[in-house]
């Protein structure tokens, strides 16, 4: 897999740089990003956490996992995919409880 390039100013990659490439535009960061009429916060996915909420943990729990390896490069996808299946697994043990 081709080397991605940092966007941010130390040159090191951070974690949205982790991301899949097509989640990469989706994230938006900051109050002035968001439209004023999306005062209400966003619908509840499973286990009663908001989508935006659910996106953290999975990029949180890829993000450990690339480390856990080292910070080896070409598992981006394979990581993304087991963080999801450990967050979905935790959300449901969660509303079982």
């Amino acid at each position: 897999m081709a080397r991605q390039t940092s966007s941010n100013v130390t040159g090191q990659a951070s974690p949205a740089d982790l991301l899949p490439p097509g989640l990469r535009g989706a994230l938006t960061t900051g109050p002035e990003t968001r439209a004023p009429e999306q005062s209400e916060p966003p619908p509840a996915s499973q286990g009663g956490i908001d989508e935006e909420t659910r996106h953290r943990m999975i990029s949180e729990a890829a993000y450990r996992l690339y480390a856990r390896r080292g910070y080896l490069e070409g598992f981006e996808l394979e990581d993304w995919l087991q963080a999801e299946a450990e967050v979905e697994s935790q959300l449901g043990n969660r509303s079982e409880a």
